[in-house]
């Protein structure tokens, strides 16, 4: 074969082989789909400049996240049913998860109607469910920035005059890590079991 023949094609394998290992490489370094009831972000999203305020009126901000796993369910203290719900399943998981070997993670209460919820309020409604759960809520503008970072949803009603009135909110449980992270959200229907499970399989990952 003509040697001036020869070598471009040579050249143009290498090019592709060289190619070819590259989309190998690039798609080996993806981070594996988890399996949970809901979904992992393969690049988890750090929470900037939280400003709430705790059950007990103290600030609570991004470093309050840190160094733990929190989950937390936005809602408020007078939902009739969903909130209440959740809470006693976040209260089972944080009992399987405190009895098995896996580390127990912080639960939070954010409420999204600070027009009722105040902090002594909060305080009180998260220790029926646990006493070591923990209530916030904040400014109408740092719940609409805690909220939009950890994908929730909610609506207040305009006309709120009566003081008994409904606010339509999602019922996911957002998972943080211990980077202040948003690292997964887990979708209803909840039970305590899978949710234990869950974390488990993310924290086995997050090593």
């Amino acid at each position: 074969m003509n040697k001036k023949i020869l070598l471009p094609a040579i050249c143009c394998l290498t090019i592709l082989a060289g190619f070819g290992l590259g989309l190998y490489t690039n798609q080996s370094q993806q981070p594996a789909k988890l399996e949970i009831s809901g979904f992992a972000f393969p690049e988890p999203e750090p929470l900037e400049n939280i400003e709430l305020v705790g059950q007990n009126s103290e600030a609570i901000t991004t470093e309050d996240f840190k160094n733990q796993w929190t989950f937390v369910y936005v809602g408020y203290t007078f939902c009739p049913d969903a909130c209440p719900l959740t809470l006693s399943t976040m209260n089972q998981t944080h009992a399987l998860l405190t009895e098995s070997d896996e580390q127990s993670p912080q639960m939070m209460l954010v409420s999204v109607d600070p027009e009722r919820d105040t902090p002594e309020r909060l305080a009180e409604y998260v220790a029926y469910f646990n006493p070591e759960f923990k209530g916030a809520t904040g400014s109408p503008e740092n719940l609409q920035n805690f909220a939009n970072q950890t994908r929730a949803i909610y609506s207040l009603p305009d006309d709120r005059s009566s003081g008994e009135y409904l606010v339509d909110h999602s019922s996911s449980i957002v998972l943080i890590n211990p980077d202040a992270a948003v690292h997964a959200i887990f979708t209803p229907p909840q039970t305590a079991e899978k949710l234990a499970e869950d974390f488990a399989t993310i924290i086995t990952a997050y090593r």
